[in-house]
Order: C-alpha cells, then structure tokens, then sequence
C-alpha cells in the first residue's frame, strides 16, 4: 500500500508530460493547420466577393486547408475590417478589402484602423474595371445625355454601393469634373445597387464590370461609359468618360488581401506564394475575364506602396469631389 502514492505520483507527471509534448508539437504544427477565414467588409454578390471566392478555392486547395469567405458588410465596411484589424495575427484571419474600405473610407468617417498600421499587406488580387451604367430602356444613350438629364433635372437620382463606397467616389468625381449635382441614394452594397437601377429606382450609377454584367448580359441594363482611361476589354465598343467628354476622367477599383499587423513575415510570404500561383494559372485568367477581373500581381511590398500611394490620391478625390467627413 506505501508504492501507491508513489505509483499515482509517477502516472500524473507521465500524463503532464505527455500533455505538455502535445501542446508543443500543436504549436508546432506548420502552418496551416485549420480552416482560414477571410473576411470581407463586401456584400455577397460583389465583384470584389467573388474574386475572393475564386481566390479561396485555390488556396484551399494548395494550402490542403478550408478557406472561408465571411461577408461581414456593415457601417460602409468598417465593421468587418476593425474585427481584422482586432484578430490574433496568426495568418488564420485575413481580410479581403478593396480601395474604398481602405484608401477613401478613413478620409470620411471615423474608423476603428488605420489602413497602414494595422494592416500587413499580403498581396493585391484584381483590378476591377468600372462602367457607368443605365436602364436597359433608358432614353439617356451616352454621357452627354446624362450630363444634360442632371443640369435640366437635378433631382435626379444615382445609386451606389454606400457612402465613400467606390460607386459614390466614381460619381462624386464625375460631378465634379462635369460641373453638375444629382441625388444620392445609398444602397447596402453594390450588388444590391445594380438591381434598384434595374428596377427603376435610380437613373444611372458606376459599378464594377463585375457586378453588372450578369444584368448587361440579360439585357437589363445598359453600359455607356468606362470609367478608366482605356477602353474596358469586356466592352471594347463603350467609349471611356474621357472619350465621352469628360478630361482628366479616370477611375478604376481594386481588391486586395490583408493580414493583422504583426503576423509572421513567413506565413504572409507563403500566402502570396500561393495567391501568385494561383492567378498566374489560365484557368484563373479565364474565370476572371469571364467576371470582367483582371488579375492583378504584386509582392507585400509592392502592395503596400500602392496602398499608400492610392490613399493619397483618394484623399484629394474625396476633397475634389467635395465628400464632407461624417
């Protein structure tokens, strides 16, 4: 009876002990090990959201690991990206933002981050080409109409994506530019945009290829300008703003993935591996030219200059455009 404590003893340190090696070869474990969330900021539906979910299924695939795309819209996007910018930076939270939430959204709001402190860049993923859009049945054919619509009928009304969304920051530099003022009418994404233009509820608005060419292609809605200084591919025939008579016109939004400051250099360096391989592959090519994507390749670094270079030039749109801070 005297060796049975000592026996009890020995047993709980060998079951510590083992728990103990457990725990270090789990910490130990290469990465990843489970599921990645990334968080958009973007309604489900969006351009942005489904390059993210292209993207998703090849890292999944390469990374032998789920990875889930959480649509988390909200307060223009501040919402999901604070809770990024809040997530433990083990590379198991990512966010997909694009342009607006990061280079225009902390120019006219107070937001719980700051785009380039609180953020890791991983890699850039599409450019999305924009177009101005309207009714299918609509009498205005071309940027002249429109331009003419908004002097005679100011009341006019235009939808967007929400405030400093990029639809809002597109249109708001093409008031500007053009000398004219509509009504602003904010939906809560802008998928959801794009089908109160098809309905009727607004006149025209900015949107990317994207989003709108499932309701171009069944006839519902009608391009008349690209927003960029070149002609969009999907639409070679659709004149640009420039051409249209609007100088200096020119507007285009992107999409990239984030990670919370201070996630490990070798983890984001793996990701963008990945993302790389992934689109540098023809069958990414074609799905996003398909969507009206076009693919957009950088390093973390490369991402973020661009990053800081764009929030200084959406700085001075916002301003142009005469978007008061909320």
């Amino acid at each position: 009876m005297s060796n049975l404590p000592a026996r009890r003893l020995r047993a709980a340190l060998a079951c510590a002990a083992a728990l103990l090696c457990a725990g270090h070869a789990a910490a130990q474990a290469p990465y990843p090990n489970r599921s990645i969330t990334i968080i958009t900021p973007l309604a489900a539906g969006s351009a942005s959201d489904v390059a993210l979910r292209l993207l998703a299924e090849k890292l999944g695939m390469a990374l032998k690991q789920p990875v889930v795309i959480d649509n988390q819209p909200g307060a223009s996007g501040a919402i999901g990206t604070e809770k990024v910018a809040r997530a433990t930076p083990d590379g198991y939270t990512l966010c997909g933002c694009n342009n607006a939430i990061l280079s225009v959204l902390p120019h006219i709001r107070k937001v719980g981050y700051d785009s380039i402190k609180s953020f890791k860049p991983v890699g850039m993923l599409a450019v999305l080409p924009t177009v101005l859009v309207v009714q299918a049945s609509s009498p205005v054919k071309s940027v002249k109409d429109l331009i003419a619509l908004a002097k005679a009928h100011p009341e006019t009304p235009y939808g967007t994506g929400g405030v400093g969304s990029p639809q809002h920051i597109a249109m708001a530099m093409f008031e500007s530019i053009a000398g004219i003022k509509m009504v602003h009418v904010p939906y809560k994404g802008a998928s959801q945009a794009a089908v109160g233009l098809a309905g009727g509820e607004v006149q025209s608005m900015f949107n990317a290829i994207g989003t709108v060419l499932p309701l171009i292609r069944a006839g519902k809605l009608r391009p008349i300008a690209s927003a960029g200084a070149t002609r969009a591919q999907s639409f070679p025939e659709v004149p640009t703003m420039q051409e249209s008579g609007v100088p200096g016109y020119d507007y285009a939004s992107w999409i990239g993935v984030t990670a919370p400051a201070g996630t490990p250099d070798e983890i984001v360096m793996l990701l963008n591996s990945e993302m790389v391989k992934a689109l540098k592959t023809p069958e990414m090519a074609a799905r996003f030219a398909d969507q009206g994507l076009d693919p957009f390749i950088t390093a973390p670094k490369q991402m973020a200059d661009y990053m800081q270079a764009d929030i200084v030039r959406m700085a001075k749109a916002v301003k142009d455009a005469g978007i008061q801070p909320e």
